[in-house]
């Protein structure tokens, strides 16, 4: 079976609040993710967004710098490839800009992705969030579910 939406969610939760987006992932209700299939990439690559977007609409979470710690953003994909708006913070092989834009350049549909994106505040060694981003968690998973509905409905 297809699933209705692919999420993408970028991190490392040894590197504290990196990990964000596994938190807010975890906080949604099974019913919020029948018919959707959630990995965990780590590191965005330009062929995680290929195969999602090839299969349907797809929803990328991840931790940002640039915005306030606690902060919930939530954009389309394509919005990342500009200079401007929030930076995500995991460690990727290759910039976002850059796999994004060569995943379009290889025919992957990137107006079909939205992005949500989770204001951190420390991302060295370690474990546990921050409490600012812990106590953003549920609007976090908000954000990810309105997502994916959002991405059905276009």
């Amino acid at each position: 079976m297809t699933p209705r939406c692919t999420v993408l969610v970028c991190g490392d939760v040894a590197r504290r609040d990196d990990g964000a987006a596994i938190a807010a992932i975890a906080r949604l209700a099974p019913f919020q993710r029948s018919g959707v299939r959630v990995r965990v990439v780590g590191q965005l690559q330009p062929d995680d967004l290929i195969e999602a977007l090839a299969d349907g609409r797809c929803v990328v979470v991840d931790a940002v710098r640039g915005v306030q710690p606690g902060r919930v953003v939530e954009v389309p994909l394509g919005a990342l490839s500009g200079s401007d708006g929030p930076q995500p913070a995991s460690s990727h092989a290759l910039p976002v800009r850059a796999a994004i834009g060569l995943a379009e350049a290889l025919g992957a549909d990137v107006g079909r992705a939205a992005f949500v994106g989770i204001g951190g505040s420390a991302f060295d060694l370690g474990f546990g969030l921050s409490p600012v981003v812990e106590e953003t968690l549920e609007r976090a998973a908000a954000a990810i579910d309105r997502a994916i509905h959002e991405t059905e409905a276009a």
